[in-house]
């Protein structure tokens, strides 16, 4: 659950950074379209794509969130466990 947790902040984090698109004719090297985060609001039209909206961005955001905290709460649900497995109950004298 963890790794799946941060597989989607990862994805989340690359799509709102990562700069894509088709790159500039004058310099190879150098891609035309900004990350969501970087350039909310491209001019270029040849920037547009579905998965680059703040739409499902925020699907993805959503996902990562759900997976984090159903992740911690399994995490502290089993470290409570452990515990409450570890500890002695109340002893019970022995009739000998």
């Amino acid at each position: 659950m963890m790794l799946l947790a941060a597989a989607a902040w990862g994805w989340f984090g690359y799509l709102m950074l990562a700069p894509w698109g088709p790159t500039d004719m004058s310099s190879t090297s150098e891609l035309l379209c900004r990350g969501v985060l970087i350039e909310p609001l491209p001019g270029n039209n040849e920037c547009h794509s579905d998965l680059r909206q703040w739409t499902p961005l925020l699907g993805i955001l959503a996902l990562a969130v759900i997976t984090s905290v159903a992740a911690s709460a399994t995490t502290v649900y089993s470290m409570v466990l452990s515990r409450l497995a570890r500890s002695d109950g109340p002893s019970i004298p022995s009739q000998s």
